[in-house]
């Protein structure tokens, strides 16, 4: 079967909402249940991160089951093609058609990325794009955001396997309400704690505090939409102390409320 090519702005399925920026289109497109997505390819690179349902996506290089908050950059004329689950699916999709200021990251990646479920870049760009941002504002959130999450991923391709620091990552990511101390977790992997805080930084981007965070807010960004719980059950959920910690640290991230992005994300 012949691949469709598909011009900016077009998407195999039902488009929900769509803006138009200097350099980039965001969009938010829906998939019927079942739906079988021939294979097709996209005139420009672009990232598109699973809101609602599952699919399967298939390749010649690849295959993955994605889930809500599974995000994938794939490069201009990546040839994939796509099936929907039992549900209808949501994707929100940020087309990339200009140049990063460091062209060592997107510009210059011949494969795709899978990006860490509900990255908190693409979390900040929804955002904004649900909340109808100005051109301007929504552009330089992009932009920003965009030149973090590529900056993050460089890191973790460049400096070679640390076998330990990916356990560390899984483990803080399905756990991260767990409380850790760095000294504990460093002598149970027989590290001194001076190489692990210098490996960590180097391999992630992050501090292991920060990282920590980071999974914990991200945690609260998904319950925030695709669960009913209260604010109070949810910082518990996510290792915070209490509703008032959480909310703090959420804005710190969102430059919102909790209140205000449930609301908006779901609207």
């Amino acid at each position: 079967m012949k691949t469709k090519k598909l011009k900016v702005g077009t998407f195999m399925g039902h488009m929900q909402k769509m803006r138009t920026l200097h350099g980039f289109t965001l969009s938010k497109t829906g998939h019927d249940q079942n739906m079988k997505v021939p294979r097709h390819e996209h005139e420009n690179p672009y990232i598109s991160l699973l809101l609602f349902g599952i699919y399967h996506e298939e390749s010649k290089i690849s295959e993955y089951d994605m889930k809500p908050g599974s995000s994938l950059f794939r490069p201009k004329g990546f040839e994939h093609k796509n099936e929907i689950g039992t549900e209808n699916s949501f994707c929100f999709n940020i087309e990339i058609e200009k140049e990063l200021p460091d062209k060592g990251h997107y510009s210059k990646v011949s494969n795709h990325i899978r990006f860490e479920r509900n990255n908190l870049e693409l979390l900040k760009i929804f955002y904004a794009f649900q909340d109808d941002f100005s051109d301007e504002l929504l552009t330089l959130t992009v932009e920003e955001n965009l030149y973090h999450l590529f900056q993050h991923q460089h890191s973790e391709n460049a400096t070679g396997r640390a076998f330990w620091v990916e356990n560390i990552k899984k483990e803080i990511r399905r756990y991260p309400e767990k409380t850790y101390r760095l000294d504990e977790v460093a002598w149970s992997l027989h590290i001194h704690p001076n190489y692990f805080v210098r490996k960590f930084k180097e391999k992630t981007g992050f501090t292991f505090g920060e990282f920590l965070l980071r999974q914990r807010v991200s945690r609260g960004a998904d319950l925030m939409l695709h669960s009913s719980k209260s604010l109070t059950e949810i910082a518990s959920e996510c290792g915070f102390y209490d509703q008032s910690h959480f909310i703090r640290h959420f804005k710190r991230f969102f430059g919102t409320t909790p209140f205000r992005y449930r609301a908006i994300v779901k609207g």
